[in-house]
């Protein structure tokens, strides 16, 4: 056998023994440990999603993990277990005790096909005419009202709130509202 194909067979065995992680980073360190385990050749998924939080009149968009202090990799424990676990910003693989154990191909799967470019997940649903919903910050937050339109691709969304016994529209911004069962 040439030297090539044992290369190659070596190479086939290796992807066989390949399994989805979970790896516990040390806090704030997500992109981090992603980022040093990549450089290693090791493959990594970071499912993100986009926040918006109200501050002194404006709405802040932001990026954060979805599973905070957590990542995704795939690795095979026999070569890559020391490089993993004394990688910076990585706390321990998660499993039992002192083993590592996988997660199902399937779950990460299910993610990346949720999630769209740069791995950043939806997670609203859509509001529809009618749905109940609270304002949670702003001069109107704790009031409820009912959803009524999208006003712009911006995410401006027009309410009807109940103030004293009266529905009055607002035009509010989408991340100031949330659904209510």
């Amino acid at each position: 056998m040439s030297p090539t194909n044992q290369i190659n067979q070596k190479d086939q065995i290796n992807q066989t023994n390949q399994f989805w992680y979970v790896i516990q980073t040390k806090p704030g360190n997500e992109e981090r440990a992603k980022t040093h385990l990549d450089n290693q050749g090791i493959e990594t998924f970071l499912p993100l999603f986009e926040t918006h939080q109200y501050c002194a009149g404006t709405i802040i968009a932001g990026i954060k993990p979805l599973f905070p202090n957590y990542l995704f990799a795939k690795l095979d424990l026999e070569l890559h277990y020391y490089k993993v676990k004394w990688t910076r910003g990585i706390n321990r693989i998660l499993g039992s005790g002192n083993l590592p154990i996988p997660i199902s191909e399937l779950v990460v799967k299910t993610i990346m096909d949720r999630s769209g470019k740069d791995n950043i997940i939806k997670l609203e649903g859509e509001l529809k005419d009618g749905d109940a919903v609270q304002v949670t910050s702003g001069p109107f937050k704790d009031l409820s009202g009912v959803f009524k339109q999208m006003i712009s691709g911006k995410g401006r969304v027009k309410i009807l709130l109940s103030l004293i016994g009266v529905d009055v529209p607002v035009q509010i911004s989408r991340w100031q509202i949330k659904k209510v069962a």
